[in-house]
Formats: structure tokens, sequence, C-alpha cells
């Protein structure tokens, strides 16, 4: 068996229509699809999903609470950090199983421990001379299928990883022209990715998700939750993370101190609410149309509240476990903790 775990960034699951995007259709109608979607973790952001795609851990217990962990008593970047977890590819090579890795973001080769798979491009996590690049500074879809095409897709475990919705939706927003226009792309471009593995099609199971999805941030001014942070000198750290923040107690800090500063944020002009994930961790979403920042927004779209955790969630394939598993998302929600131990227990890993 051939298992496949293919990631398009920010998709969001309403754009899937026969007409816009006949290719995931296609893998829709053919396998199965949850009807509302899947769910991504809190806060809804590409690293921390990504490292929990590999692993299966939740961020109790990686630290993983967004695009910025928090580790040994500080923030650093998740895919700085790793996967902080045994990852699939991990396993992979412990059993002898071929593993392969081709992504459109480069820093999730480090993010899902990828970087020890048996072939994985971008060499090294950086994107080789003359790599047509999208806005951000990402591999565009193209040169990941083209890569694709180049690579031996006979192994055991594949992903792929497609990122130009995810940055046409910021520049754009999820609901303008543009981004429908690059829905069509990225379902073309996906569907170059099906077509690469119908040679063994009969052997695939092919699990098709996004990791979030976005929502507009047309508002003109930013929230800065840090800087309110610091003139009432809570005794806090602070990470932005669009349209959602990470808050840490201090190691000092007493429950009764925490829950004030819980409370006080909750009044922020901007703020939506506020929810206790740990201990000395809560997690804090904009209203919409706003995001977390500094002065104007950057993006025209964003993510991280939970208006941005229903995923793309499709199972398909040729092979009987295909339906197997398509029936059980249909009965039951998946989410990103699904797919890390269902991939290992597909491959008997």
């Amino acid at each position: 068996m051939r298992v496949v775990l293919t990631v398009l960034d920010a998709f969001p699951h309403s754009a899937i229509q026969e007409s816009a995007t006949p290719n995931l259709w296609a893998q829709a109608t053919e396998g199965a699809m949850a009807s509302s979607g899947g769910e991504s973790l809190m806060l809804s952001v590409t690293y921390s999903n990504h490292a929990a795609f590999a692993t299966g851990l939740s961020p109790t217990e990686t630290g993983h609470w967004g695009n910025w962990a928090w580790i040994d008593g500080e923030f650093v970047r998740t895919y700085d950090s790793g996967p902080r977890g045994r990852t699939v590819f991990d396993d992979c090579k412990e059993a002898g199983r071929r593993s392969v890795a081709v992504v459109g973001d480069h820093n999730l080769l480090a993010t899902t421990g990828a970087l020890v798979a048996d072939d994985s491009w971008p060499p090294a996590g950086t994107p080789p001379e003359g790599t047509v690049l999208d806005a951000y500074g990402y591999p565009q879809d193209q040169a990941v299928v083209e890569t694709a095409s180049n690579i031996d897709l006979d192994a055991d475990f594949l992903l792929f990883h497609l990122n130009e919705s995810d940055t046409t939706m910021h520049m754009y927003g999820p609901e303008s022209e543009a981004a429908l226009v690059q829905y069509r792309k990225s379902d073309a471009s996906y569907g170059s990715l099906v077509e690469l593995l119908s040679s063994e099609w009969r052997d695939t199971v092919l699990i098709t998700v996004s990791d979030h999805c976005q929502e507009p941030t047309e508002h003109p001014e930013c929230v800065n939750l840090k800087r309110y942070a610091e003139i009432a000198g809570w005794p806090i750290q602070v990470r932005h993370d669009g349209t959602g923040a990470t808050v840490v107690a201090l190691h000092d800090v007493t429950g009764e101190e925490f829950a004030l500063v819980e409370s006080e944020i909750k009044r922020l002009d901007g703020v939506q609410d506020v929810i206790l994930v740990a201990r000395n961790v809560l997690l804090a979403w904009t209203e919409p149309n706003r995001m977390f920042g500094r002065g104007e927004p950057l993006t025209l779209g964003h993510h991280g509240s939970p208006r941005c955790t229903q995923q793309v969630a499709i199972v398909s394939g040729g092979h009987s476990a295909a339906k197997t598993l398509g029936r059980a998302i249909t009965h039951s929600r998946p989410g990103t903790l699904t797919w890390a131990p269902t991939i290992r227990r597909l491959l008997g890993i």
C-alpha cells in the first residue's frame, strides 16, 4: 500500500464545486469527503497544524500553539523547533519504508520532520536557484508538480504540499476574484499530482486536506495586543498570529492574576474572545475583519481564529482501505490529529 497525504494550504472546503474545482470534486465523489470538512487545531495556522499532521501530537504535548511555539520558557518559530515528537517519517525510516516529501513551503520540511525522508524537496529546505517563487518567496505550485514528476513516487508514504492558494488569499482576500482564479489553478495543479499517482492507483490511498482556511482582514487598523500588555504591565508574553494570538503567563504568575489578565483581554476593542487551553496559556482571537499586529494590516486575508478551522478532508484511491477510511470520515468529522495515527495504521508502522 502507498499512502499519499496532499495538503492544499488554506484551501477552503466551501470552494470545492464540480464546475470550479473538477479535480478535487472527482476525488470527493469517487472517494469520500467529510460533509463539514475537517477541523484544524487552534490556532488555525500553518506550521502547528503541519507538525501535528506528521506527529499526531497535540499542542499541550509539543508547545506548538501556532506559527510560534512556546518551548523552554520562550517563543520560537515552530519550524525552527522541529516537530517535537516522533513523526511518520521517523517511523517509515525505522521500518525500512520509503518516504518522499515535495512541498511548496520549504519551511515545512523542518516542521514535519521530512528532512529525514528518502527524498525531499526543496533540498535541505532551501529552494534551489532558478525555482519559480510566489510573491512571498515560496515555490509556486508548478515547481512542486514539476519536481514531483521527476522523483520516484514508488514509495510507502508521500507528502505533497501546494502553497499558492494561501499566498493569494493573504494578498487579495479569500473572497476576491484573484482567490477564485487561484482556486481553479490550485485544483489544476492538484489534478496533475493525482495523475502522477495513476500508474499505482490500485495500491494507493490518497488523503487530501487543507491545514485551515482564511477570512477577510479588511479593517484598517490591527489589534495590538502585545502593546496593550506592555502598557498595562501584564505579566505575560504575547505572539500575534494573524487573527489569533498566543498569550503565555510568566512563570511566577498566580492563577488568580492570569484569570484577571484573561478578563481584561476580553474587554479590549477588537478582541472577540479568549480561551484558557493550558494552565499558563491563553488563545485569543479578533472580531471579524480584524487581525492582530501593529498599525495597518499587511494582508487582506488571514487566519488564526476559530472562524478558520474548517479544513478540506477527502479520502480517495484505488486500494480497498480507501473506502473504509472514506466511510469513517463521513460518519465522524476528522481533524488535524486524525491523520498521523491513520497513516501509521494503514502502513502498519
